[in-house]
Protein backbone atom coordinates (compact mmCIF):
# COMPACT_ATOMS: atom_id res chain seq x y z
CA UNK A 1 0.00 0.00 0.00
CA UNK A 2 3.18 2.18 0.58
CA UNK A 3 3.08 5.67 2.57
CA UNK A 4 -0.62 7.13 2.61
CA UNK A 5 0.34 9.87 4.96
CA UNK A 6 2.90 12.49 4.71
CA UNK A 7 4.38 16.04 6.82
CA UNK A 8 4.38 18.85 4.25
CA UNK A 9 6.72 21.59 5.16
CA UNK A 10 5.95 24.96 3.68
CA UNK A 11 6.77 28.23 4.07
CA UNK A 12 4.47 30.32 6.40
CA UNK A 13 3.27 34.12 6.06
CA UNK A 14 5.59 36.77 6.07
CA UNK A 15 7.66 36.86 9.32
CA UNK A 16 5.61 33.64 10.47
CA UNK A 17 8.79 30.76 9.83
CA UNK A 18 8.91 27.59 8.88
CA UNK A 19 5.49 25.16 9.73
CA UNK A 20 4.00 21.74 8.47
CA UNK A 21 0.68 19.96 7.65
CA UNK A 22 -0.21 16.31 7.64
CA UNK A 23 -0.90 15.21 3.97
CA UNK A 24 -2.56 11.98 2.35
CA UNK A 25 -1.21 11.07 -0.85
CA UNK A 26 -3.53 10.11 -3.39
CA UNK A 27 -2.23 8.08 -6.58
CA UNK A 28 -4.90 7.72 -9.62
CA UNK A 29 -2.61 6.23 -12.33
CA UNK A 30 -0.17 7.99 -13.27
CA UNK A 31 -1.43 10.65 -11.25
CA UNK A 32 -0.05 11.35 -7.81
CA UNK A 33 -0.74 14.36 -5.40
CA UNK A 34 -0.53 15.09 -2.10
CA UNK A 35 -3.37 16.35 -0.31
CA UNK A 36 -3.20 18.69 2.78
CA UNK A 37 -5.69 16.87 5.75
CA UNK A 38 -4.67 20.20 8.47
CA UNK A 39 -4.33 23.39 8.86
CA UNK A 40 -1.09 25.10 8.48
CA UNK A 41 0.63 24.81 11.97
CA UNK A 42 3.62 26.30 13.47
CA UNK A 43 4.80 24.58 16.35
CA UNK A 44 4.71 20.82 17.37
CA UNK A 45 1.98 21.50 19.55
CA UNK A 46 -0.45 22.88 17.06
CA UNK A 47 0.63 20.17 14.94
CA UNK A 48 -0.06 18.01 17.79
CA UNK A 49 -3.66 19.69 18.29
CA UNK A 50 -4.51 19.11 14.00
CA UNK A 51 -3.50 15.46 14.69
CA UNK A 52 -5.86 14.57 17.53
CA UNK A 53 -8.49 16.32 14.95
CA UNK A 54 -7.76 13.79 12.53
CA UNK A 55 -7.65 10.55 15.41
CA UNK A 56 -11.20 12.34 16.48
CA UNK A 57 -12.57 11.99 12.88
CA UNK A 58 -11.02 8.54 12.11
CA UNK A 59 -12.78 7.17 15.56
CA UNK A 60 -16.17 8.09 14.00
CA UNK A 61 -15.76 7.00 10.87
CA UNK A 62 -15.18 3.74 12.64
CA UNK A 63 -18.56 4.12 14.80
CA UNK A 64 -19.99 4.54 11.34
CA UNK A 65 -18.57 1.50 9.91
CA UNK A 66 -19.38 -0.77 12.56
CA UNK A 67 -23.01 0.14 12.46
CA UNK A 68 -23.29 -0.14 8.81
CA UNK A 69 -22.11 -3.60 9.34
CA UNK A 70 -24.36 -4.68 11.96
CA UNK A 71 -27.01 -3.09 10.06
CA UNK A 72 -26.11 -5.60 7.02
CA UNK A 73 -26.77 -8.09 9.13
CA UNK A 74 -30.24 -7.09 9.57
CA UNK A 75 -29.03 -5.26 12.72
CA UNK A 76 -29.32 -8.96 14.42
CA UNK A 77 -27.16 -11.08 16.40
CA UNK A 78 -29.20 -13.76 16.57
CA UNK A 79 -28.27 -14.13 20.20
CA UNK A 80 -24.48 -14.12 19.91
CA UNK A 81 -22.26 -13.15 22.60
CA UNK A 82 -18.60 -13.49 23.16
CA UNK A 83 -18.42 -15.21 25.37
CA UNK A 84 -20.10 -18.43 23.81
CA UNK A 85 -18.32 -21.38 22.67
CA UNK A 86 -17.60 -21.51 19.02
CA UNK A 87 -20.01 -24.97 19.00
CA UNK A 88 -22.66 -22.57 20.52
CA UNK A 89 -22.14 -19.85 17.65
CA UNK A 90 -21.88 -21.84 14.64
CA UNK A 91 -25.02 -23.61 15.88
CA UNK A 92 -26.67 -20.44 15.34
CA UNK A 93 -24.90 -19.20 12.42
CA UNK A 94 -25.46 -22.56 10.44
CA UNK A 95 -29.08 -21.99 11.09
CA UNK A 96 -29.17 -18.57 9.24
CA UNK A 97 -30.71 -18.67 6.13
CA UNK A 98 -29.86 -15.72 3.60
CA UNK A 99 -26.30 -16.30 2.61
CA UNK A 100 -25.67 -12.41 2.59
CA UNK A 101 -27.10 -12.41 6.13
CA UNK A 102 -24.91 -15.26 6.98
CA UNK A 103 -21.31 -13.85 6.17
CA UNK A 104 -22.42 -10.38 7.46
CA UNK A 105 -23.26 -11.89 11.00
CA UNK A 106 -20.28 -14.06 10.95
CA UNK A 107 -18.24 -11.00 9.75
CA UNK A 108 -19.16 -8.61 12.19
CA UNK A 109 -17.69 -10.94 15.19
CA UNK A 110 -14.22 -10.50 16.65
CA UNK A 111 -11.13 -11.97 14.85
CA UNK A 112 -10.40 -14.43 17.48
CA UNK A 113 -13.48 -15.53 17.68
CA UNK A 114 -13.93 -15.97 13.56
CA UNK A 115 -10.68 -17.78 13.85
CA UNK A 116 -11.89 -20.34 16.18
CA UNK A 117 -15.58 -20.95 14.64
CA UNK A 118 -13.30 -21.34 11.36
CA UNK A 119 -10.86 -24.48 13.17
CA UNK A 120 -14.36 -25.83 14.53
CA UNK A 121 -15.91 -25.73 11.47
CA UNK A 122 -13.01 -26.91 9.12
CA UNK A 123 -12.17 -29.28 11.39
CA UNK A 124 -15.45 -30.85 13.01
CA UNK A 125 -18.23 -30.13 10.59
CA UNK A 126 -19.63 -31.91 6.83
CA UNK A 127 -17.82 -29.22 5.12
CA UNK A 128 -20.40 -30.52 1.41
CA UNK A 129 -23.36 -29.22 2.67
CA UNK A 130 -25.46 -26.27 4.21
CA UNK A 131 -23.82 -23.11 5.53
CA UNK A 132 -20.42 -24.95 5.91
CA UNK A 133 -20.04 -25.46 2.50
CA UNK A 134 -21.01 -21.74 1.73
CA UNK A 135 -18.37 -21.58 4.82
CA UNK A 136 -15.89 -23.29 3.48
CA UNK A 137 -16.03 -21.95 -0.02
CA UNK A 138 -15.80 -18.55 0.96
CA UNK A 139 -13.31 -18.50 4.44
CA UNK A 140 -10.25 -16.63 3.96
CA UNK A 141 -7.77 -17.73 6.50
CA UNK A 142 -5.50 -14.54 5.58
CA UNK A 143 -8.34 -12.02 6.75
CA UNK A 144 -10.82 -14.81 9.11
CA UNK A 145 -13.24 -13.27 6.93
CA UNK A 146 -15.66 -14.78 4.63
CA UNK A 147 -15.29 -13.12 1.23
Amino acid sequence: MGEIFELITEAAGEGEGKGCRLGLRIKVGAYEAVCPLTQHCHSYRAFEIEMEKVRKALEEVSVRAKTMFEKAGGGQTFGIKPQMSSYEIWTILSGIAPEDVFVNTFNALEEAKRREIAEHVLTKCNVFSGNASVFSSRYSDDTALME
